[in-house]
């Protein structure tokens, strides 16, 4: 049984991807509206995130009448560094 190996295909990464739909959406999105837009695994929508706000791109809230974090551009840019 041979093996496949796949390669990336050329384009924006995924989280890529995640911080430009947080950036068109201002008034928050969830994980699992980002899956489905995506198609992607929430898992992986999950690993984007944790480095996006580490970084502080983004902001995660959540609000008192839900249980799901709700995801928001941050409110000051984050410096980039040379």
């Amino acid at each position: 049984m041979p093996f496949t190996i796949i390669h990336p295909t050329p384009g924006p990464t995924t989280t890529q991807k995640i911080r430009e739909l947080i950036f068109t959406h201002p008034q928050g999105i969830t994980v699992k509206k980002l899956s489905n837009l995506l198609n992607r695994p929430v898992s992986m929508i999950q690993c984007c995130l944790k480095s996006l706000l580490a970084v502080k791109v983004i902001e995660a809230k959540r609000p008192s009448d839900t249980q799901k974090w709700v995801y928001y551009p941050a409110s000051v840019p984050p410096l980039k560094s040379n």
